[in-house]
């Protein structure tokens, strides 16, 4: 099984989305490195020994272990999910009622506010400045002014890769009466967390994911990080068996072998300063300075250079012609092959 594994593995070379295929994706922050390639025996080992005929464990408890250990918690402190997207659900159920608000700012993940308009919940959304650099103190009047119930601020933020610095955070938690949601799902490529805060602060919830940093995008694994009282709320409103048996598994194999995660996540770091030095080299670029696993470019030839990046099957997220992100588009930090094919197609244009 190994081995067919590993053929299998070697042969994910190209990638389709719909009936276009692509040849490089750098469009959804993914880790470009497999760490399958590197723990094919562990992980088969550990799956062979499990018993699929039989629900999944419906507290993750191995799991939340393993992660109580990576993040230095009690296992008490930690909820799992499918994904960190069903922890903002948890969230936004647990604690947003009809026409109650939920503050967040823009541009930013975009599930904060299809969660909570999908709960009835309205939104407000604080316009970060021309640099996209996050106003801080307009996002706590609004939450005052309207009695918020939930703030979601995302550290790194995704798509900018700006980074909140800690006083702002304490300050949003210290200012204002509203559950605060820290979404870290980059944590591993910044080192800022708020972990540390959640039992001083019991409005604190600090959001992570084993997709980006992990290379585990298409296990699906997230997890909340909060005291106690606060995850006993959660787990309320958690469906049953919400996180299935393997990717509760691999998660746990991977989580037990950093060594191998953080030599994939410095190497993610080294090509993030490289793309992003020339990236900053080419004329009528700007680039926004990441903290993250991807970088935010804006540049009048946005058209020109979204054609030719299909044209070279380079799959990139852009964001069209219009609003805060007129003209932007966002690029994963690939490989060192991956990024030179990107970065001579913008060369070229």
């Amino acid at each position: 099984m190994k081995d067919l594994i590993k053929k299998n593995v070697q042969n994910l070379g190209v990638y389709k989305v719909g009936r276009e295929p692509y040849d490089v994706k750098l469009d959804a922050n993914e880790n470009p490195y497999n760490v399958l390639e590197e723990l094919t025996e562990l992980i088969t080992s550990r799956l062979v020994s499990e018993n699929l005929n039989r629900y999944p464990d419906n507290d993750a408890l191995m799991l939340r272990e393993a992660i109580a250990t990576y993040i230095g918690v009690k296992d008490e402190n930690i909820i799992c999910g499918n994904g960190s997207d069903e922890i903002i659900k948890m969230i936004v159920d647990a604690f947003v009622d009809k026409d109650d608000v939920v503050v967040t700012h823009t541009p930013t993940f975009s599930m904060y506010k299809v969660a909570a308009e999908i709960s009835g919940g309205r939104v407000i959304e604080i316009e970060d400045n021309e640099d996209f650099e996050i106003n801080i103190e307009n996002i706590i009047n609004a939450a005052n002014e309207n009695n918020a119930k939930v703030i979601f601020l995302c550290n790194p933020n995704n798509p900018t890769g700006i980074l909140i610095g800690q006083s702002d955070i304490i300050r949003v938690l210290e200012s204002t009466n509203a559950i605060v949601a820290i979404d870290e799902a980059y944590y591993e490529f910044c080192g800022e967390t708020v972990v540390d805060k959640i039992d001083k602060y019991d409005r604190l919830i600090v959001l992570r994911t084993l997709s980006k940093a992990f290379g585990l995008a298409g296990m699906r694994v997230g997890y909340g990080v909060a005291n106690s009282d606060f995850i006993n709320v959660l787990n309320k409103v958690r469906p049953p068996y919400n996180l299935n048996t393997v990717s509760q598994a691999i998660g746990e194999v991977v989580l037990q072998n950093m060594g191998i995660v953080d030599k994939y996540i410095e190497e993610i770091k080294r090509e993030r300063e490289f793309f992003m030095n020339e990236l900053s080299s080419i004329k009528d670029i700007k680039v926004i300075p990441s903290k993250s696993n991807f970088l935010l470019i804006k540049t009048d030839k946005y058209l020109d250079l979204i054609e030719r990046f299909k044209e070279n099957k380079i799959k990139v997220r852009d964001f069209g012609s219009d609003g805060i992100l007129k003209n932007c588009i966002r690029l994963t930090v690939g490989t060192r092959e991956e990024n030179k094919k990107a970065l001579k197609v913008i060369k070229e244009v």
